[in-house]
């Protein structure tokens, strides 16, 4: 634990650590990016999803044919597919990170917008 998480669970009172207690824990990368494939607008993610799977499995079998490829003709004919396949594949699944960030950015939202609440409701603010 870092010194500003120290500092920041020193300053919450008791109903705020009940409240944080009560939303739980964040869920980790995998419950994350299955969580990403449900809910509105999962349609696009699903989509990328199905499509890195391809692209992946695709490349594997060309990989595959590369390592037994006999001559250099034949390994190339299945080689740079191979990597551009994979190639692809990454790339789907690195664009897939800004919803996972955009995931987390949400639930943080949401809990300062639980506190703002019942600092109003409480008469501090």
């Amino acid at each position: 634990m870092s010194d500003i998480d120290r500092l920041i669970e020193e300053t919450l009172d008791h109903e705020d650590a009940e409240l944080r207690r009560a939303l739980g824990e964040e869920p980790g990368f995998i419950a994350s990016a299955f969580g990403m494939l449900r809910g509105p607008g999962a349609w696009p993610r699903q989509l990328m999803f199905i499509a890195q799977a391809i692209l992946f499995l695709a490349g594997v079998w060309f990989a595959w044919e590369f390592f037994q490829a006999e001559t250099v003709l034949e390994a190339l004919r299945w080689g740079l597919p191979s990597a551009v396949l994979m190639l692809g594949a990454l790339v789907v699944k690195t664009s897939m990170a800004a919803f996972l960030t955009e995931h987390r950015l949400l639930m943080e939202i949401r809990r300062l917008e639980l506190r703002v609440e019942r600092m109003r409701s409480s008469g501090q603010a």
